[in-house]
């Protein structure tokens, strides 16, 4: 299982992070967008702020949100990117013509970051760090894989003492696995998570399972300086905690685990399968590679626990990027926990 980065430097740079984001409640007609200057390669935002105008560019996310709010097609926008006069008329026209509504925009240091609703429910990344470490701490538990971007945050942990074989030597551990967003891209998750010592792979348990999830929805918002709820939902993040590290909801995931290896599979449901999740062809060549299979075979058998172990073993590669082996942990998670792995969209 990839690291990601050391916890202690994470924690800084969050806490760093914080002190330079804000939060802005705006009229969509109060937006306008302006012109760019040399070294922007997207539209700059202008907006009353707290005290003057707020200008700056947006990021490539938050110019799709803006899209979204006014109802018109991204692609189309981003292709007039190399005519900034084009991409500001259009955006300004469409902002003017729209009804008026209150929204959240979310800046960074540098750049817009996001474009909400008023109603979006601040869980920002400062908040749900210190206190689940402060939690997991509490419970134990080993923090495995640590992974901060400045918008997403991603913790993994162990619980010793949640442990068992699926077979003679073949040991895994339970553990935990948070997810949040800051930008809209994700409801805050919490899922156990399968670690397996024998090849130090980690395995997570799809969301329509054993989970706990917020979305980041609230009521609507007048004065953020008021916004409490938050302090309900991260009482309620810190029970679930408690509730995914049960030693029964463990022992459930074990034995689903075991049964995994008498579910058969064939090459054929397989290349179905990595087509309706998007596996590439190198990947597939990687995962077969570790399943000592071909993909020159016209037909093998194997089976689910197999399978699923191939494709997170990959997801430890040099050359898989972090988004893409929680893409894959979360995948090889499906084959195991989910009666029909096709009919469940990851992302």
């Amino acid at each position: 299982m990839k690291k990601g980065e050391p916890l202690k430097p994470m924690l800084q740079k969050i806490d760093e992070d914080k002190k330079h984001k804000e939060d802005y409640l705006v009229n969509l007609k109060s937006l306008n967008v302006t012109k760019t200057y040399p070294g922007d390669t997207l539209p700059r935002l202008q907006f009353e702020g707290k005290k003057e105008k707020v200008e700056m560019p947006m990021t490539d996310y938050a110019l799709g949100q803006l899209c979204s709010k006014l109802e018109i097609g991204t692609s189309y926008i981003r292709k007039c990117l190399p005519f900034p006069d084009l991409v500001n008329y259009n955006l300004n026209k469409w902002i003017s013509y729209k009804e008026d509504r209150d929204l959240m925009v979310r800046c960074n240091e540098t750049n817009v970051r996001a474009i909400l609703s008023n109603r979006y429910k601040r869980l920002d990344n400062d908040l749900i760090a210190h206190h689940t470490l402060d939690k997991l701490m509490d419970m134990g538990a080993e923090i495995q894989q640590s992974r901060y971007d400045g918008d997403y945050l991603q913790l993994t942990a162990i619980t010793p003492e949640l442990k068992g074989e699926v077979k003679k030597d073949d040991v895994v551990q339970g553990g935990i696995t948070i997810t949040n967003s800051e930008i809209g891209t994700q409801t805050l998750l919490i899922q156990p998570f399968i670690y397996r010592l024998v090849c130090t792979n980690g395995m997570v348990v799809p969301s329509i399972l054993n989970r706990f999830y917020q979305k980041h929805l609230g009521k609507v918002l007048i004065d953020l300086e008021r916004d409490t709820q938050a302090i309900k939902i991260i009482h309620k993040m810190k029970k679930q905690l408690e509730l995914v590290s049960n030693p029964e909801v463990f022992q459930e995931n074990l034995q689903k685990l075991k049964d995994a290896e008498r579910v058969k599979t064939n090459s054929t449901k397989i290349v179905k399968l990595f087509k309706s999740h998007s596996v590439s062809d190198y990947e597939k060549a990687e995962i077969y590679a570790k399943l000592k299979r071909n993909v020159s075979e016209p037909y093998f058998e194997t089976d689910h626990y197999s399978l699923a172990n191939a494709i997170t073993n990959y997801a430890n590669s040099d050359d898989v990027t972090e988004d893409r082996s929680r893409f894959l942990q979360e995948l090889g998670g499906l084959i195991i926990f989910s009666h029909n792995p096709r009919a469940v969209k990851l992302r």
